[in-house]
């Protein structure tokens, strides 16, 4: 007689909200947030979530108060993100540099040799670099707050690249932007 193995199933949601700066997305699984998807059209984040999530089922109230907090902050709110989070299909080390990449408070930024640093591997700048640029939770996990050691913006992966990010910086009052 088969055994039939025990298939664990998840539930997957997502909603695009409208904030100041456009639509920005967003994908829960089994409650805890999983991916977050900076201001563009709604046709191009909807079709991102599909693409790594086919069967995510649309949800138009997901989330209240993140999707509060997203909106405050597009709207120039000082605003600390509270949602629990999943990021335990990205490798170890991954997570511990966008666990202190979240540490970033507002208004404030780190380098990448800091982040490399804070999680007890000063050698690491490069994959530092790497673990920011596949962050899968931008403005929640701040990596638009981590620069170069020389003050420089360094990149940010994102359709309006570091144009964005320098505006996330301004709009948070981050002293380390240039004009």
């Amino acid at each position: 007689m088969k055994s039939l193995a025990r298939r664990t199933v998840t539930f997957v949601q997502y909603a695009i909200i409208d904030t100041e700066w456009g639509a920005f997305g967003y994908v829960v699984r089994d409650g805890r947030l999983v991916a977050t998807f900076l201001p563009a059209s709604r046709t191009a984040i909807k079709r991102a979530i599909k693409q790594r999530w086919p069967d995510a089922v649309e949800t138009s109230n997901l989330l209240p108060r993140f999707r509060k907090q997203v909106t405050d902050y597009f709207a120039g709110k000082s605003v600390k993100f509270t949602v629990d989070l999943d990021i335990s299909d990205l490798p170890t080390f991954r997570q511990s540099v966008l666990k202190q990449c979240r540490r970033i408070p507002c208004g404030k930024t780190a380098s990448y040799a800091d982040l490399a640093r804070a999680v007890g591997n000063p050698g690491a700048v490069r994959a530092v670099g790497g673990a920011m640029a596949n962050n899968p939770l931008p403005l929640v996990i701040p990596c638009h707050r981590v620069l170069r050691s020389d003050g420089s913006l360094g990149g940010f992966s994102t359709p309006q690249g570091v144009k964005q990010k320098k505006r996330m910086l301004r709009l948070e009052d981050a002293p380390a932007v240039l004009p």
